[in-house]
């Protein structure tokens, strides 16, 4: 997300490409800016509705930010002094948000998990969620990012519970 440019973004086609990772080095005190971590990484994907009015928002954000630094001009998410926002402010406001709505915090990064278990309970094929999250390997998408839940497991009994019994 960090890494993600507006020349990434094709509100046409409504998709958007993973080409970049971006990531700061509070030891150096600078961003480092490289590809994916593997070619599984590079991706395109397509976007929701929602996702497209948010991206539309965000650019009319970047457009009141004065001065963008002209190494970040074209990224999408920017802070307001107009450079590439950190991990950890991003984690800092959802420790914000769970802690006024008094929720056990979470990371950015368990929303991945969060999604790809969901899209998994809505039907979606185990392939196509490993590449839309960039994995080489299906066994990472399904044995890392999808959980089961107590609910789904008692759905998935109900499923063959007629099945199951003795006559």
């Amino acid at each position: 997300m960090i890494g993600l440019k507006w020349s990434d973004v094709d509100f046409n086609t409504r998709t958007l490409s993973i080409k970049r990772s971006a990531n700061y080095h509070y030891s150096s005190k600078e961003w480092k800016i490289g590809e994916p971590k593997s070619e599984a990484g590079k991706r395109t994907i397509p976007l929701t509705d929602e996702a497209i009015r948010i991206l539309k928002l965000q650019k009319k954000k970047n457009n009141m930010i004065k001065p963008i630094q002209i190494e970040w001009a074209n990224f999408v998410f920017l802070c307001q002094t107009g450079t590439l926002i950190k991990n950890e402010a991003y984690n800092s406001m959802l420790d914000k948000l769970c802690k006024a709505a008094g929720i056990p915090k979470f990371s950015l990064h368990s929303l991945r998990h969060t999604f790809a278990t969901r899209c998994i309970e809505l039907g979606m094929k185990p392939k196509t969620l490993q590449v839309l999250l960039g994995h080489s390997n299906i066994n990472i998408t399904m044995n890392l990012y999808v959980h089961i839940t107590e609910d789904e497991k008692r759905k998935e009994i109900e499923k063959i519970m007629s099945d199951l019994k003795v006559v």
